[in-house]
């Protein structure tokens, strides 16, 4: 479950938590890590190989890029640690932000919807959808009574309905 904090009336900030951050950053790197160390410990282990066998060792470059893919992850986390993933409503300036950015105004938001993630009941998606149609993702947690309570606090915030959809 995101943290959650209400500074003054009117100004909700969901955040994830700088330690669930950081243990998911260092089990990522470990992953990747384990992941190098079986992949070259591998090919130190297999010695010399013949002409043919370098020629097909293309894949070998395809499992050295592989983790690559990771770093949106990775950098996501990060950014959790800095803080700078931080969601911010403010009923005040009727906007809602993610760091220094603004995603939209509350004028903008034509109704808030709590989702279901992958037709589960155990996890929740929070989203805005916007008058012209596209929606911000605002989080994504576990199912629990909390997160149903933050999204009736949202919408009560932004004063849009609350749509419920699997």
């Amino acid at each position: 479950m995101p943290k959650v904090s209400r500074p003054a009336t009117g100004l909700l900030v969901i955040s994830q938590g700088r330690a669930q951050a950081f243990v998911r950053l260092a089990i990522w790197i470990g992953v990747v890590a384990v992941f190098y160390l079986v992949l070259l410990g591998d090919a130190a282990l297999s010695g010399e190989r013949t002409a043919s066998d370098k020629a097909d060792a293309w894949h070998e470059w395809v499992l050295l890029v592989f983790p690559l893919f990771l770093f949106p992850y990775l950098f996501s986390q990060v950014r959790a640690l800095r803080r700078a993933d931080e969601l911010t409503l403010d009923g005040r300036e009727k906007i809602v932000s993610q760091g220094r950015r603004t995603l939209a105004a509350f004028a903008d938001v034509r109704s808030l919807e709590l989702q279901t993630v992958h037709g589960s009941c155990e996890e929740f998606r929070l989203s805005v959808i916007l008058s012209d149609g596209r929606r911000i993702e605002l989080l994504e947690t576990e199912a629990s009574a909390a997160i149903e309570a933050l999204a009736q606090e949202i919408s009560e915030l932004i004063n849009v309905t609350l749509a419920r959809t699997a």
